[in-house]
């Protein structure tokens, strides 16, 4: 009779390794789809407006958290699936004070944005270069959706 099997790497860092394998699947969508190869939301908010990556994060985590404040939880999770950690994008936000209150308008979000230096007129081209960003993968349906609330 055989023992219980076990891995080299032992339980923890095989768990820490599949949380990785995960990781990379909800990076994917973004990279496939007919857009450019090598290409992801990140880094195309960065090229495009010349932001840092924690403000193009911190853009990304305030419009979640609009978008989940509006949306009904299956499409919001549709959405958040094309964002790579969009759950802990959305925590950073509120930790770092970028998301202190509820944002019931697209003003309030566009204001939000102001604690991480992306000011007017910047700030109000944020989400229409995420609904573009998403058509151009081909995920037209959550641009549809978040579409809808913008």
């Amino acid at each position: 009779m055989l023992g219980p099997v076990t891995h080299p790497l032992g339980r923890r860092e095989l768990l820490r390794m599949t949380g990785l394998v995960l990781a990379v699947g909800l990076i994917a969508p973004l990279c496939a789809s007919g857009a450019p190869a090598g290409s992801n939301l990140i880094h195309n908010l960065e090229q495009r407006f010349g932001l840092n990556e924690r403000q193009v994060r911190g853009a990304l985590g305030a419009l979640l958290v609009y978008a989940r404040e509006r949306l009904p939880q299956t499409e919001f999770d549709e959405l958040a699936a094309q964002v790579p950690n969009a759950e802990r994008i959305m925590q950073e936000v509120k930790l770092q004070g970028v998301v202190t209150r509820p944002l019931d308008t697209l003003d309030e979000y566009e204001e939000s944005l102001s604690s991480l230096g992306i000011g007017q007129p910047l700030a109000s081209q944020i989400a229409p270069a995420v609904l573009e960003f998403l058509g151009a993968a081909g995920r037209n349906q959550e641009r549809d959706i978040l579409a809808g609330i913008l």
